[in-house]
């Protein structure tokens, strides 16, 4: 078993942002270094050009999947949407919920808000923290 030592003495937000910043820098290391071993078992094993492949190794399982990105042209799209029926049409709509919309009515138009709150889940997002080293 090994044991943990747990340092429970008050820090200065000084210290914790030094630490913050190194953190930062060998999570980086970490990715880069984690990026470049995937691309060698890429190069060792090969890839589909697109989806998965299972490689089972001595001890290991190793699954390479291999995506394509997809974009349209919309203009285009249009002009020769009528040629493509429109069952077999690769287009979807998406419904999405306007933020800055739903932050309007809430500060603009309460009782709007009031209905429309009935059907919203509202939850905290993660707390964005950005600390830079100032020279002096």
């Amino acid at each position: 078993m090994v044991a943990i030592n747990i340092d429970t003495t008050p820090r200065s937000p000084e210290e914790v942002s030094a630490e913050l910043i190194s953190a930062k820098l060998d999570e980086a290391r970490a990715a880069k270094r984690r990026i470049s071993l995937e691309e060698e078992l890429v190069t060792l094993l090969g890839q589909r050009e697109e989806g998965a492949e299972t490689h089972n190794l001595e001890g290991y399982k190793v699954v390479i999947t291999s995506k394509v990105n997809r974009k349209i042209d919309w203009k285009a799209y249009d002009a020769l949407e009528a040629k493509i029926p429109a069952d077999l049409r690769p287009v979807k709509i998406v419904r999405e919920l306007d933020a800055t919309g739903v932050k309007y009515l809430q500060n603009n138009e309460p009782k709007i808000y009031q209905t429309l709150a009935k059907s919203l889940t509202i939850t905290p997002a993660k707390t964005s923290v950005t600390v830079t080293r100032i020279e002096e």
